[in-house]
């Protein structure tokens, strides 16, 4: 038993150690927070963004933009927006 208790306390001691800890690197490009979706250059100057119609929202357009943060605003704004689906008329339904 005095076996255990010598190993777990060494153990215990080893772990604590006195020296503190080194602060987090701050990445330059990681700077303004989140991913490089949500990325605004450090200059403070966003990118001009597409205007939102039926020619940019195609696929194939969002797929050509390189810009990381343009193509995911311009989809973003594309999603937003109200889509053109026709109300259906109500129909009671009794049985």
């Amino acid at each position: 038993m005095k076996k255990y208790i010598l190993i777990l306390s060494l153990v215990v001691l080893t772990a604590c150690n006195q020296e503190t800890p080194e602060p987090p690197k701050v990445d330059v490009n990681m700077a303004n927070g989140g991913n490089a979706l949500t990325q605004v250059p450090i200059s403070g100057q966003l990118p001009a963004i597409p205007e939102v119609n039926d020619a940019n929202c195609k696929f194939e357009n969002l797929k050509s933009i390189t810009d990381k943060y343009v193509q995911q605003t311009l989809a973003d704004n594309c999603a937003k927006r109200s889509p053109k689906v026709k109300s259906t008329k109500h129909k009671p339904w009794v049985f």
